[in-house]
């Protein structure tokens, strides 16, 4: 069988968790035929994908991002943050700067305010779909390409599944959900934690937050397997926690990767026998 496509989620700095599901994926040798990705999970796709399908190089930039090489005030009344200086960050972080010199096809899920509608940007200048695909209201200015303005596609699909499937009616769909909170109890150290690590913009925007990572779980159904990663138990915008969030994803993902029923149903055999298959090849 042919590589999955990878649908990643969503997140903020919970995106972060993507990093570390594909450098799972990386060590199992998979190389994914194609990439839909929402805001961060655009973001840790493009980086992905623009490194030649590697996790080392842009796990190092995410590290050493904060808030102050981020975020420059707008002075606008559509956001409070310009989302050129987004753009500019991100194309600073790229290896590849269009669409169409990445390894394998990636869709970036943006959400066209001119036009109030759903759509995803796979060709040309690659730095302004992923910067539109991340500003989220009304936090980041709109971002324009062409004749239209565009938002955080995770204002209409925060997992975009049913868009991917569209593309790839016939090809095997993962999807990762970042938002998904662990069922333990969290213990009383971690609640301390994740009380100090919020913030007025987690607090500002988690509510709406909650409303539509629900809506992720309709999107699921169009995926034939999602991975939950309970990156939910960290605030949205914690830069403090990343560390801690991308060895969760790694540690799910290679959890996900050591089922022998995935590489069943990628290739009809286990993980030795179906390297000509999945591993390594567009």
């Amino acid at each position: 069988m042919r590589p999955p496509v990878f649908v990643l989620s969503g997140g903020a700095a919970r995106g972060v968790a993507h990093l570390g599901f594909l450098a799972a994926a990386e060590k199992a040798g998979i190389r994914p035929k194609a990439i839909v990705g929402t805001s961060a999970g655009a973001l840790m796709g493009a980086l992905y994908l623009s490194s030649d399908c590697t996790t080392a190089g842009p796990w190092a930039r995410v590290r050493k991002t904060g808030y102050g090489q981020i975020l420059r005030f707008a002075f606008s009344r559509r956001g409070i943050f310009s989302s050129l200086r987004l753009t500019e960050l991100i194309g600073e972080s790229l290896e590849k700067k269009t669409f169409e010199e990445l390894p394998v096809p990636f869709h970036a899920t943006v959400t066209n305010w001119t036009v109030r509608s759903l759509e995803l940007l796979s060709s040309g200048e690659l730095a302004s779909a992923v910067a539109a695909s991340c500003a989220l209201p009304p936090l980041f200015t709109p971002v324009r390409r062409g004749e239209s303005d565009y938002l955080d596609g995770g204002v209409l699909s925060i997992l975009p599944a049913m868009a991917a499937r569209r593309i790839y009616p016939k090809d095997t769909l993962i999807a990762v959900d970042v938002n998904v909170r662990s069922p333990r109890p969290l213990s009383e150290s971690r609640r301390k934690e994740k009380r100090r690590d919020e913030n007025w913009l987690s607090m500002a925007i988690g509510p709406l937050w909650l409303s539509i990572a629900r809506a992720s779980l309709l999107e699921r159904s169009f995926a034939d397997d999602t991975l939950p990663i309970p990156a939910g138990d960290y605030p949205l915008f914690s830069l403090s926690s990343i560390e801690k969030i991308y060895e969760l994803g790694y540690h799910e993902g290679t959890a996900f990767w050591n089922r022998k029923d995935m590489w069943e149903r990628l290739s009809g055999d286990g993980p030795e026998d179906s390297r000509g298959d999945v591993r390594g090849r567009p």
